[in-house]
């Protein structure tokens, strides 16, 4: 009687390893632990998280680089690349544009964009400075633009004026002083 007692909890022992592997198998097999949420489509995670890997930056002010690559999406040639810009929405009719003038404003280059899941009236009104990341992306055949979605459209303050009334600030701050 002694034998099967000893089988038997040698059973039981080898039987709680197995559950405990079990639940750490399906632990790992989860990721790293963060909750996706319920109803999230893989694809949409896909999308937002390769806007960060961004193939063509364009900073405020660079009239030239926004010709080229502007040049460069209306030929298809970096269908698929992701681009971040810093200019001006236009909006002269039904389509939106991020836009750069050039240093004397005597000219303006812009591209396209939309954004994925909202409304028109959601977009940034014309003339609002923003950064937009996107991919370019063939809309109808031989037109091309960048596609973006709502976290990808940042709003930029007016940093000038900004910098001023803290320059003021401390201009009259120093004044109440003396």
């Amino acid at each position: 009687m002694e034998k099967s007692n000893k089988g038997l909890y040698a059973g039981i022992i080898v039987a709680v390893i197995l559950v405990v592997a079990v639940i750490v198998g399906v632990i790992i097999s989860r990721g790293n632990g963060e909750d996706v949420g319920e109803g999230t489509d893989e694809t949409q995670i896909e999308e937002v998280s390769r806007f960060d890997e961004v193939d063509q930056d364009i900073a405020f002010g660079s009239f030239d680089e926004m010709k080229d690559l502007s040049k460069s999406i209306q030929n298809g040639e970096i269908t698929g690349q992701v681009v971040r810009i810093e200019g001006f929405v236009s909006h002269p009719m039904t389509k939106y544009s991020i836009v750069q003038e050039n240093e004397d404003g005597s000219e303006k280059i812009g591209t396209e964009f939309v954004i994925e899941g909202v409304d028109e009236s959601e977009y940034p009104q014309d003339g609002t400075r923003v950064i937009i990341t996107g991919e370019v992306f063939e809309k109808e055949p031989l037109y091309y633009v960048i596609k973006t979605t709502p976290e990808y459209v940042m709003v930029v303050e007016d940093v000038e004026e900004d910098v001023i009334e803290d320059v003021e600030e401390v201009v009259d701050d120093a004044e109440a002083e003396e």
